[in-house]
């Protein structure tokens, strides 16, 4: 398991102190199930307390299920086989798909099982009403009790058919009633582990595993009265780590495309962190998205866009052509200054998925105070002050509430403001940059929406754009100085436009009055040279955009 696959599902629900939110998760089949889950994943912000509980739980499973087993308190030689049901559970939650309440409704039929044990009279009907309870508060792991107590293992006690035939048929009514009662989607929500899988998504079959080890087990020890050598249990048990290894290596080498430890970093602003985090493969369009955003947070984007393998301009933003619900993008958006088109994106995350998305409901709070709906704003303040770890947060942008003076004076809210006035709708029309320069004709102040727009027209090889970027946004005084990407990109434009029919000339002065210092000419002319001598006296040039325009296919 990975810890930071662990974290992401933080940010994949949000648990909150509320009566009515508490009772309507209650009344859901699998209710009890997924409020507990909820409960225990909202502590996972922090990657290595989520791996701690997680591995808790996995071995209070274990010890469960070896309660279960075992003829006696002594009953040690059958530990071994035991912990094979939670190898196999752990590795399916490396599937960020699969909720964690996949676990805790395992723990709860456990528990179950524990009581039934307990039991020595009327077994059939606890056997029936315990399987009632538990299929409306753990969901369809319910079954999993069902069978187990079927092919309940006890020594010098004869099973029979009724008490098997009567449980599992309580356990199918239960599934049969929930299906045709709407309270699951499909039959196979009503009866197997897909009730725990995202509905968008396909569940792969090898989380089936650690859904049917625990029946399976049951089986075994009945045929084998419970003997069997510990050698023998131990020998599986390593064996099991072979498929095991296997399995997690598919889920890690799948986990890039979630994103989760960009998601980390990027939701808890850790943008040195996050640029480390994506130094590894900074040209995949994905990982350059979540670089660059994070030198744009720390103001650095145009600075140091270069210092990096960028790859053309989806490296800055990368879109869906059916604009599917993506958490990246909305936090892109709102970094670039669109934060009607981030809007837009996180309001839809927050229906698809499994609860709130903690950074998704943050964004929509601070876009509301930007627009000056405080009553809108108001409403996702008081979601975030139930939930605990974002209280504080939501208390701190509360003296925001009906204060334009302040909204308008703080560096994010007011230059989100300012950027609204060149919008007049809450999604995006066209595409991220055709709309970031409207943006900028109504706040040329805002720096991370400038360099946006500038590394934009630079990493697409648009010159002549350059230029009239340049002429718009940085001639006047109280303009930033000009990158120096950006000097390099015009003074190589200026020599081309010279020496090629159908562009308009312009000399060095022209340069010179626009930012380009004399040190960026000078290094130019070396460039000249060195470009003429070859590719080893190239190489001091990489982090130039001469070499990024001469040398870099997009």
């Amino acid at each position: 398991m990975n810890p930071f696959a662990l974290a992401y599902r933080e940010q994949q629900q949000l648990f909150i102190f509320d009566k009515t939110y508490i009772l309507g998760t209650l009344l859901k089949v699998g209710g009890l199930a997924t409020l507990l889950a909820r409960f225990i994943v909202q502590f996972f912000w922090n990657p290595a307390v989520a791996m701690v509980l997680t591995l808790l739980l996995l071995l209070l499973s274990a010890y469960m299920t070896w309660a279960w087993f075992r003829e006696s308190k002594k009953d040690w030689k059958i530990i071994p086989v035991c912990l094979i049901p939670a190898v196999f559970i752990g590795i399916s939650l490396s599937d960020n798909c699969l909720h964690f309440e996949y676990l805790v409704s395992i723990l709860l039929v456990q528990a179950g099982l524990l009581i039934y044990k307990g039991i020595k009279t009327n077994r059939a009907l606890w056997g029936v009403l315990l399987t009632i309870i538990l299929y409306f508060t753990a969901g369809s792991a319910a079954v999993i009790f069902a069978l187990c107590a079927a092919f309940e293992h006890r020594p010098g006690c004869k099973i029979g058919v009724f008490r098997p035939a009567v449980i599992i048929l309580a356990a199918a009514v239960c599934g049969i009633t929930a299906f045709f009662t709407a309270a699951v989607p499909t039959w196979t929500d009503a009866f197997t582990p897909s009730l725990y899988y995202d509905l968008d998504a396909t569940m792969p079959k090898v989380h089936w595993i650690g859904w049917i080890i625990l029946p399976l087990l049951s089986v075994l020890f009945l045929l084998s009265r419970g003997r069997g050598p510990f050698i023998c249990g131990l020998t599986l048990l390593l064996l099991t780590f072979i498929p095991a290894k296997k399995i997690s290596d598919k889920f890690e080498a799948a986990q890039p495309r979630i994103g989760h430890i960009f998601e980390y970093y990027t939701h808890n602003e850790d943008w040195d962190g996050l640029i480390k985090a994506c130094e590894k493969a900074p040209w995949l369009p994905r990982t350059a998205n979540y670089l660059n955003m994070a030198l744009a947070w720390k103001g650095e984007l145009a600075e140091h866009l270069l210092d990096y393998d960028q790859r053309g301009v989806s490296g800055l933003v990368m879109t869906t052509q059916d604009r599917a619900v993506d958490v990246a993008q909305a936090h892109i958006m709102f970094a670039m200054g669109n934060v009607a088109a981030a809007q837009d994106v996180a309001f839809n995350t927050l229906a698809s998925l499994q609860g709130f998305c903690p950074a998704m409901v943050k964004i929509n709070a601070q876009v509301e105070l930007m627009r000056g709906t405080y009553e809108v704003a108001d409403k996702y303040l008081s979601l975030l002050e139930k939930a605990p770890h974002y209280r504080k947060w939501a208390k701190e942008h509360r003296r925001f509430l009906y204060d334009d003076a302040a909204v308008e004076a703080d560096p994010l809210l007011g230059n989100g403001r300012r950027n609204l006035e060149a919008e007049n709708h809450f999604i995006m029309y066209t595409s991220p940059m055709t709309e970031l320069f409207p943006i900028l004709d109504a706040n040329p102040t805002d720096r991370r929406t400038l360099e946006y727009g500038l590394c934009y027209l630079l990493l697409a090889k648009d010159l002549n754009s350059v230029k009239h970027f340049i002429t718009d946004f940085y001639s006047s005084p109280d303009s930033p100085p000009l990158p120096r990407i950006a000097q390099e990109a015009i003074v190589f434009y200026s020599e081309y436009s010279r020496n090629m029919e159908g562009v308009e000339p312009f000399g060095m002065d022209w340069c010179y009055g626009h930012g380009v210092t004399p040190e960026t000419v000078k290094r130019f002319e070396e460039y000249k040279k060195a470009a003429v001598a070859g590719p080893a006296s190239l190489k001091r040039f990489r982090g130039t955009y001469w070499y990024y325009l001469v040398h870099t296919e997009i």
